[in-house]
């Protein structure tokens, strides 16, 4: 009888799976700040960009930011780019906020605006805030679209706050004069950056005890291999991380060295 890999290491599950998420991710020092000072920022009703390069650990925050939200008073609205063009991104933001998108007496966007308006004018709605990842790939006309929600011209107040999440491409982006409309709109951009060396020996260790898996399955030296490495990339960690116990599985070795990096040149394959 065949032995899985979950028994073979024992741990509950695998600590490096993407087909799971933990209730509260790992922090690093800045990411906390970031938290921080993001939730304060939707308490006063403003918006926000989030960028870095990718696997820096962008969405994974926002998500755990906008979890961190009360239910009763915010309404999130979480759109992945995914190619939506600009009537794909409208319909997205009224399928979350249940506008009827049939009929063409009134267009979409002017649907959306009202029924925003009309959450902003009721004492017990719930705030709207609208995340969007990828948000580097938007149409310029989506993003003003977007940004057109944010505001009760009635009340000369904000109706809604705005969080794009985007690469490198995103922060120069919005540094464009075209895109003065969309920067305006933003209180800060906040800026992610990869996890120093000790931050990705806590990052293991809080991936292994959540798994409930041995706290010594990596030994030092691995882990300041694959730092050197990853350089503070979280997604790059991930992946050699479970390379690693791929092979080390293999071999029916419970412990996981610096020669299996070194013998079959794992890194390389982890990209």
């Amino acid at each position: 009888m065949s032995v899985s890999m979950a028994e073979f290491f024992s741990w509950s599950r695998h600590p490096f799976a993407d087909t799971y998420q933990l209730n509260t991710p790992f922090l690093g020092t800045k990411d906390e700040r970031i938290c921080r000072r993001a939730l304060s920022l939707l308490n006063c009703g403003k918006s926000f960009a989030v960028t870095g390069i990718s696997g820096a650990g962008k969405s994974t925050l926002v998500q755990h930011i906008i979890g961190q939200l009360d239910a009763k008073h915010y309404q999130p609205t979480y759109i992945h780019y995914g190619g939506l063009l600009r009537s794909g991104i409208l319909k997205a933001v009224a399928d979350y906020l249940g506008v009827d998108t049939a009929g063409r007496s009134m267009p979409l966007l002017v649907k959306l605006q009202k029924h925003i308006i009309r959450l902003s004018s009721d004492a017990n709605a719930r705030y709207p805030v609208f995340v969007v990842d990828d948000a580097q790939l938007l149409e310029h006309e989506s993003l003003m679209d977007l940004c057109s929600l944010m505001v009760s011209p009635q009340k000369k107040t904000v109706a809604a706050s705005l969080i794009l999440v985007g690469d490198e491409t995103l922060a120069k982006r919005l540094q464009l004069n075209v895109m003065a409309p969309v920067k305006t709109r933003m209180t800060c951009v906040f800026t992610m950056e990869g996890l120093d060396e000790k931050e990705i020996d806590r990052f293991v260790t809080y991936r292994l005890k959540a798994a409930k898996a041995p706290e010594d399955l990596f030994d030092t030296e691995t882990v300041a291999l694959i730092s050197s490495h990853c350089r503070g990339n979280r997604r790059q960690l991930m992946n050699i991380a479970t390379l690693l116990l791929d092979e080390a599985f293999f071999r029916q070795e419970k412990t996981i060295g610096s020669h299996l990096i070194l013998d079959e040149d794992l890194i390389e394959q982890s990209g």
